[in-house]
């Protein structure tokens, strides 16, 4: 039987479902929740691409620090769930700049995947494909030298 915490939790991410965090964008001093929008919005049509796109509002969060060399990240929420997926699909188009869009998280799945990283790290490795989805560490055995072997015994058969 859920609890009464696990049903909060539960509440808690279907409501960040469609929320992206953008890390990484210039914040300018005393930014606007419209201003953070905007560049939201110009990220996306410029660097991915996507000019379809519906954010609903985004906002920074955190505390404005005026010593910080890094600016503070912003969530959007965005309209629809599909749009949510292009962006993160396309936020590959992105490495290499100092821009990163993650996906919105409750505290207790962000709790649950910092104690999984290391244990993720080690099983690469060890050479295994691992990755996390949402609060669960998937490790699959690597199969490319596996599939490399086979190649060439097919190429040189004795």
């Amino acid at each position: 039987m859920p609890t009464i915490n696990d049903k909060m939790e539960y509440l808690e991410g279907q409501s960040r479902k469609n929320n992206l965090v953008f890390d990484g964008l210039v914040e300018a001093p005393g930014e606007t929740w419209a201003e953070a929008e905007e560049k939201v919005k110009r990220l996306l049509a410029e660097k991915l691409q996507l000019n379809t796109v519906e954010v609903e509002r985004a906002h920074r969060v955190g505390r404005r620090d005026s010593g910080a060399d890094r600016p503070r990240p912003i969530i959007a929420k965005l309209l629809r769930w599909k749009d949510r997926e292009a962006i993160l699909q396309r936020a590959k188009c992105l490495k290499g700049s100092k821009i990163f869009i993650n996906e919105d998280y409750t505290d207790a799945v962000k709790k649950k995947r910092r104690e999984l990283i290391p244990e993720m790290r080690a099983a690469r490795e060890r050479g295994a494909i691992a990755f996390l989805r949402y609060d669960k560490l998937i490790v699959r055995p690597h199969t490319s030298t596996a599939n490399q072997a086979n190649q060439a015994n097919q190429a040189n058969p004795t």
